[in-house]
C-alpha cells in the first residue's frame, strides 16, 4: 500500500477537523448569562444568528468532505495492515472503529446541520410567538422528537463506538502507541472540555468543539503510527 498517499489524505483531516470546530463555535459560544431551559434548550440560542448557523453549515460541509477523503484511506490502511494474526477479540473492535469512521463521514454534515437548525427553529418560533416560552418549547419539543431518533442512533454509531473503540485499540495495542492518546477519544475530550467550560469564562461554551478536537487528536495518532510503520 502507498502509505504516502494515505498520509497525506489523512492529513486533510487536520484541517478538516478545524474547520468543523470553528463551526461548532459559531453555534456553540453564547452569553455566559444563559442557562438551559426546557432540558436541551437555552436562553442563549436566541443570540445565535442566522449567518453564524449558515457559517456552521458551511464550514461543516467543507470539513466532512476533506474528513471523508481522510477517513476512507486510514479505513483502508487498517484493513490492510490488520488483516492477518489478529484475534476476533482485536478484529471486533477494529470493526467497530471502521464503523464510526464511516459514519463520521455523514455525520459531521448531519450535526451541524441538526443542531444549527434546532437553533434556529427555536429562534423563528421565540420571534414569531412574542417570546413566549412555554408555547416556544410546545412547539419546538414537537419539531425536535421527529429528529430524535436519528439524532440519537447517529451520536451512538458516530462518537459512542469512535470513543468505546479506540480506547480498546490503544489498551490492546492494536495502535502500538502511548495510552496518553486515550484521551484523543472524542467523548473523553468532551468530558474535558466541560471541565474546562466551568472555569470563569466570559462567555459560555467552551467546550463546543471539544469533541471534534478528540476527532483530530485520533487522526494525528494515526498519522504517527502509519509513520512508524514506514520507517
Amino acid at each position: 500500500m502507498d502509505t504516502k498517499k494515505v498520509l497525506r489524505r489523512m492529513k486533510l483531516v487536520i484541517p478538516a477537523m478545524i474547520l468543523c470546530m470553528i463551526g461548532d463555535y459559531c453555534i456553540g459560544i453564547e452569553p455566559a448569562s444563559s442557562y438551559e431551559i426546557g432540558g436541551m434548550a437555552s436562553t442563549g440560542w436566541v443570540t445565535i444568528s442566522d449567518f453564524r448557523i449558515l457559517l456552521s453549515n458551511c464550514l461543516g460541509a467543507v470539513g466532512s468532505v476533506l474528513y471523508a477523503i481522510g477517513a476512507i484511506e486510514y479505513i483502508r490502511f487498517l484493513i490492510y495492515a490488520n488483516k492477518d494474526n489478529r484475534s476476533r477479540a482485536d478484529q471486533f473492535w477494529l470493526k467497530m472503529y471502521y464503523a464510526a469512521l464511516g459514519l463520521g463521514c455523514v455525520s459531521f454534515m448531519y450535526f451541524h446541520i441538526a443542531v444549527g437548525g434546532l437553533i434556529q427553529h427555536f429562534n423563528v418560533l421565540y420571534d414569531s410567538l412574542g417570546g413566549n416560552i412555554d408555547a416556544v418549547l410546545k412547539a419546538w419539543n414537537r419539531m425536535f422528537l421527529v429528529e430524535a431518533v436519528p439524532f440519537i442512533v447517529f451520536f451512538i454509531g458516530f462518537d459512542v463506538f469512535a470513543t468505546v473503540a479506540w480506547i480498546a485499540l490503544i489498551i490492546r495495542r492494536i495502535i502500538p502507541e502511548s495510552k496518553v492518546w486515550i484521551i484523543a477519544a472524542p467523548l473523553l475530550m468532551t468530558c474535558i472540555g466541560s471541565l474546562i467550560d466551568l472555569l470563569p469564562w466570559p462567555v459560555n461554551g467552551m467546550n463546543s468543539g471539544y469533541e471534534t478536537l478528540g476527532w483530530m487528536l485520533m487522526f494525528v495518532c494515526g498519522i504517527r503510527y502509519i509513520k512508524k510503520q514506514e520507517a
